[in-house]
């Protein structure tokens, strides 16, 4: 069975697709790894995915787009895109990774900032204390607990 010229030249710029995405990939895990300076547990980890999603990923195009056969066009493909993607888009990608970081960290930071304060005014209102005394009348013992000593 012999696939058409075109169908192989379309396969070779999926391929390359392919890479580049990888590629992106790459890139947000390795900003997850910088920005939260991971140990080497922690890289490994992030290898351990970065390889299994890689596996997953090139398994599933030969079955959709390669229809089951390896190629070796489409390994080649994938490493001119993944090269082209870190020439070209990987210091913009990794930029915006980190600016993204900071954002959401400084979120995070706001909503803690925000939940201690308003802890800190429910318990000087005595909101805590009112409520506890307030479900104590509410409460009653169980009959369970009675025979057994429990109160």
């Amino acid at each position: 069975m012999t696939v058409p010229m075109q169908a192989q030249f379309l396969l070779g710029l999926q391929s390359i697709l392919l890479g580049a995405s990888l590629g992106l990939f790459y890139d947000i895990l390795r900003a997850f790894r910088v920005y939260f300076s991971a140990g080497r547990l922690a890289t490994a980890l992030y290898d351990l995915v970065f390889w299994l999603v890689l596996l997953a990923a090139f398994f599933e195009f030969s079955l959709v787009f390669a229809m089951g056969q390896s190629r070796w066009y489409v390994l080649a493909g994938a490493c001119v895109g993944a090269g082209i993607y870190f020439f070209l888009l990987s210091g913009l990608v990794q930029g915006a990774l980190r600016l993204v970081l900071d954002l959401a960290a400084r979120l995070c930071g706001l909503f803690v900032t925000a939940g201690e304060k308003a802890r800190g005014l429910a318990g000087k209102a005595g909101l805590p204390e009112k409520i506890r005394s307030f479900t104590k009348k509410f409460a009653k013992p169980s009959s369970i607990f009675r025979r057994k000593g429990i109160k």
